[in-house]
């Protein structure tokens, strides 16, 4: 007689004989019932035709395979092999097995159905037993279900997982993932482009939604359920629902939705109490997930914190003052602060001296230069990337930021679009990895830099927010009054940086100092200051110590009748030419011309745009 045999999967080994139509799927009341989540509960039927057997799809959702190919039907012969989910069938039928033969120890006892079960057997296949099968079917998807969820790394694979179980093994029509927000829920982007496809605008049952936001507690919507289906259900063909939170305590992580369209079978209280176990399940695993990747955050933002820096007001009485002032303002409020001021004027120190005042001091303050990275490193610096087939996971600055500030300098070179996404997230409170579709919570406040008259730059809506706090500092050239003070600083910091003896100006090299116009401002005096401190022999810094081409645009070559040349040239005209001849020096070499001037490479590359310098 001939028979299907279970040869790979749940449940090998397993055989049915055929004595007439035969159905097959994970439904208890099947004649060869099938342990494997992508089974559908009516996968298949196999039916007697004149010329022999035929194998025919029931309608599953995942189909039968013959190899790499799926098949809607197949006239069996002996030794034809099917596939359904990841168990694999045999027909039989030119020989039987022998009993008691060695096959038949290895591949199980025969059964011919539920008619062949008299008083007294254990057959698989009972009235009797069909609820304990049907749970214990249950137990085993559900086995199946965490053991694979394991493997997850994201949300998109955990919410695929959840899609299969209630697609397949709930024979549900519409499987949809809902998000937490505000009072309601928020679609999951990728089933709702899915769902859209497949059955156009077809409500959900808004009604079931809006008790479990109320509830929070797995709901059957049925006739015999929790809640009857209202007359918009039925008119827009819905037969049943059902719902279950993905919650860990009071926290919902999600909310997990299954209805049926086509089937006129309503869900049962078992259906109910098995898409509740995985729920619960996959919400450990979900709330672990973002445990890990919290922790992750934490772990980078601490290990790329560096110790509190002391910032020093150097400045005069007056100006010291006025710094003070707005400092100890701003760092009692939360509102965004623009600083604006040519490169190297102390911006970024002054932004470090409000985060350090402020209750955010103990937290770090994270730096981008926008204006060093193009715009796709910049989204990738600010927003973190999802892991990837190739890539790990990454947070981005906003997230290391959280509970700290952000400093954004030169933010008029972000994109408008960019601009957008950072305004977006200082007012709602979230940001979103690249590759991730569900946001996450950050709390940072925002400090922004700019140069004069790149206000132009700023989207309007930005520079709104910017307005309120905002404070713009002088170049050096126009504070004389300071330059002392900051030059004897700047010693002090080499010396200490480089563990030697502070040292002394000469006359001559003190002159040189204060007659330099500094396009490179406090930065690049700075720089040229420490140069000055390694190459000196004696325990005056000389003028020789000082590099060249200061010497030459302070305009200390003697001319013909002794008098000092000063150059009689707009401060603009001499800063380009200055740049362009330190430029040629160079070999056309931005790096070592940027090291030279004493400014950063981002800064020299903005001066030589503004000059129409490009290459």
């Amino acid at each position: 007689m001939p028979s299907v045999r279970i040869i790979d999967g749940p449940g090998a080994g397993l055989a049915v004989e055929l004595q007439d139509a035969l159905s097959i799927g994970r439904d208890p009341s099947c004649g060869l019932q099938l342990a494997d989540v992508k089974a559908s509960r009516r996968h298949a039927l196999i039916s007697p035709q004149a010329e022999g057997w035929q194998l025919r799809d029931s309608g599953s959702a995942n189909g039968i395979w013959q190899g790499k190919e799926r098949i809607s039907q197949l006239d069996l012969s002996d030794g034809s092999e099917f596939r359904i989910g990841g168990t694999v069938l045999r027909f039989e039928d030119s020989h039987q097995i022998p009993p008691g033969s060695a096959d038949d120890q290895a591949w199980g006892e025969t059964i011919t159905g539920l008619e062949s079960s008299g008083p007294g057997e254990s057959a698989l296949f009972t009235t009797e037993s069909s609820l304990s099968a049907g749970a214990n079917d249950y137990l085993l998807l559900l086995h199946q279900v965490v053991h694979r969820s394991q493997g997850t790394a994201s949300r998109e694979e955990l919410f695929d997982i959840l899609d299969n179980v209630a697609a397949d093994a709930l024979d549900g029509d519409r499987c949809a993932v809902f998000l937490p927000k505000d009072s309601g829920w928020l679609l999951w982007p990728p089933h709702e482009r899915r769902l859209r496809a497949r059955f156009g605008a077809t409500p959900f049952a808004g009604t079931l939604l809006s008790t479990a936001r109320q509830r929070l507690q797995p709901l059957l919507c049925t006739a015999r359920g929790d809640l009857d289906p209202s007359m918009s259900m039925a008119q827009a063909g819905l037969r049943s629902a059902m719902v279950a939170p993905l919650r860990i305590g009071s926290e919902v992580h999600a909310l997990l939705y299954v209805d049926r369209l086509e089937s006129s079978t309503p869900f049962s209280r078992r259906d109910l109490e098995f898409l509740e176990a995985v729920a619960n399940q996959l919400a450990v695993r979900l709330h672990n997930m973002s445990e890990l990747s919290r922790l992750s955050a934490e772990v980078e933002r601490l290990s790329v914190s560096r110790p509190r820096e002391q910032v020093t007001l150097i400045a005069n009485a007056s100006n010291r003052e006025t710094w003070r002032r707005f400092i100890e303002s701003a760092a009692q409020v939360q509102q965004p602060v623009l600083i604006v001021g040519e490169p190297g004027t102390g911006k970024r120190s002054l932004a470090k001296a409000i985060h350090q005042a402020s209750e955010r001091a103990s937290a770090p303050l994270q730096m981008l230069a926008c204006a060093s990275l193009d715009e796709s490193a910049c989204e990738l610096s600010l927003f973190g990337r999802a892991a990837g087939s190739a890539d790990e996971a990454r947070p981005g600055l906003l997230e290391l930021a959280h509970q700290g500030s952000l400093l954004l300098d030169d933010i008029g070179s972000l994109s408008p679009l960019l601009q957008r996404r950072v305004l977006q997230v200082l007012e709602e409170g979230q940001c979103q990895r690249l590759g991730e579709t569900a946001p996450r919570q950050v709390e940072v406040r925002l400090f922004a830099t700019l140069q004069p008259g790149a206000e132009d730059g700023l989207i309007p809506e930005l520079a709104q927010a910017l307005s309120t706090m905002r404070l713009d500092l002088p170049p050096l050239r126009e504070r004389g009054e300071d330059l002392d003070l900051l030059i004897e600083h700047a010693i002090a910091e080499s010396a200490e940086r480089l563990d030697q003896p502070v040292r002394s100006l000469s006359p001559e090299a003190r002159s040189l100092l204060l007659g330099y116009a500094w396009p490179g401002n406090i930065r690049q005096l700075r720089s040229v200051i420490e140069r000055a401190m390694v190459i000196a022999h004696g325990p005056l810094l000389q003028a020789e110590d000082l590099p060249e081409h200061l010497r030459e645009d302070a305009g200390h070559s003697p001319a013909p009748n002794g008098n000092t040349q000063l150059p009689l040239l707009p401060l603009a005209e001499m800063e380009r030419s200055h740049i362009l001849r330190m430029l040629e020096h160079c070999g056309g070499n931005k790096k070592a011309a940027a090291e030279l001037l004493g400014i950063d490479r981002s800064t020299l590359y903005a001066k030589l745009r503004q000059y129409g310098v490009h290459g």
